[in-house]
């Protein structure tokens, strides 16, 4: 990036509305710019319960606090529906527009570099710094390491385990889906390894060491086949690393314990309070759900009774790291020191161009959920004993 001259003896004011930079020597108030936060959600949009959802918090919270003058969203589901909503919000002067999601990370890269007087951001999206696009100076990038949660979710998916048999899954271009499904399995393997299972009664990950049969489209319908496979094949616990395809997930809970009145059988069924799961076969294993993107005990709804456990990312950390002046959340934590002078892009100040979450920084919580429904105990207690045997070098993840 292009710094403007030294002689322009440019300063940081913060204003109402943004960081902005301005030129020093007048004593004429300076006016603020009309400042903007735009987001693009692909595929799964703002209400997925996930990084979506608390994006939008924090963009939000961020027009509330005067940080931003105005703010808006689009959902798209295609790459090229992707490509026409950045270039719409480039030619709109968006001060920041941050994609969020899997898909697109390409376009974003495309529509950036033709576009450096801009600032944008790539949510979730897997820049070079987690193995994915090359985004130019001007991207600002937001990534999190899965690989120890995945492991995680692998114990204590095991650990919960009725059937004994449990399953992930994840999308395509979900980043490192490879490594999180082979960490998740690796994680079925501990637990079996810690109680010294028998052959017949070791706990099995549903299609283990398979990469593309657990790989599917970012869609709600990909997602929820594959659920209904998975329970199929007998699995109790399901661990999505999606977007839209998590949503498919969650359609199959819905469905399952929540169909519509009318649907339900018995003369009762009408005065069935809505919220009551519907009453399974006395032989049926109760299914739950390993829930990434936020604490599905708590943003669910009646699904989330059967969440045994969320990997949550700070998404506001991740802002807040970012971006000179990001109004605080109250959700971010302590933040890691700048690494240098926040640099300006466009009319952003940045204190550093890219955010890489991890349950040890911070960036990442295991959160163990109360699931009266899923006759699930101590998975807090699992989740903090695999946690401090990583810290000690004890395991070695994958």
């Amino acid at each position: 990036m292009v710094l403007k001259p030294a002689a322009a003896l440019t300063t940081a004011l913060i204003v109402p509305g943004l960081v902005l930079l301005t030129g020093c020597g007048s004593e004429e108030p300076t006016e603020p710019l009309l400042t903007s936060g735009c987001m693009v959600s692909s595929p799964a949009g703002f209400d997925d319960r996930s990084i979506g959802q608390l994006s939008f918090g924090e963009v939000s919270n961020a027009q509330r606090s005067d940080f931003l003058g105005s703010t808006s969203t689009q959902r798209v589901d295609s790459l090229d529906d992707t490509r026409r909503a950045l270039e719409n919000y480039a030619e709109r002067g968006c001060t920041l527009t941050a994609l969020l999601g899997p898909g697109g990370a390409q376009m974003l890269a495309e529509v950036a570099a033709g576009h450096p007087e801009q600032a944008w951001m790539a949510v979730a999206t897997a820049g070079a710094g987690a193995g994915g696009q090359d985004f130019p100076d001007n991207v600002i990038t937001v990534d999190f390491d899965l690989l120890e949660p995945a492991f995680i979710a692998g114990y204590i998916a095991a650990a919960s385990s009725k059937t004994g048999i449990v399953s992930a899954y994840s999308s395509y271009g979900f980043e490192n889906n490879r490594g999180l499904l082979t960490a998740f399995d690796a994680g079925v393997d501990l637990f079996n390894e810690d109680t010294d299972a028998a052959d017949d009664e070791r706990v099995r990950s549903h299609r283990a060491g398979q990469i593309e049969g657990r790989t599917v489209s970012d869609t709600t319908a990909a997602g929820f086949d594959i659920t209904a496979e998975a329970i199929e094949a007998d699995a109790d616990v399901i661990v999505p690393f999606a977007s839209g395809a998590a949503s498919g997930s969650l359609t199959w809970f819905q469905e399952h314990y929540f169909p519509p009145v009318e649907e339900t059988a018995g003369p009762e069924a009408e005065d069935a309070p809505a919220d009551e799961p519907t009453e399974a076969p006395a032989d049926e294993p109760k299914r739950t759900l390993v829930w990434y993107g936020a604490d599905g005990s708590e943003t669910l709804g009646r699904v989330g009774r059967y969440v045994i456990a969320s990997i949550v990312p700070n998404i506001a950390a991740g802002f807040q790291t970012t971006i000179e002046g990001w109004p605080q959340t109250g959700f971010a934590g302590e933040l890691e020191p700048a690494g240098q002078k926040p640099e300006p892009i466009g009319d952003l100040l940045v204190r550093s161009h890219s955010y890489r979450g991890t349950i040890e920084n911070g960036g990442i919580t295991m959160v163990a959920s109360d699931v009266p429904l899923s006759g699930v105990a101590g998975v807090g207690r699992e989740v903090a004993d695999v946690q401090e045997r990583i810290r000690s070098g004890e395991i070695e993840l994958p």
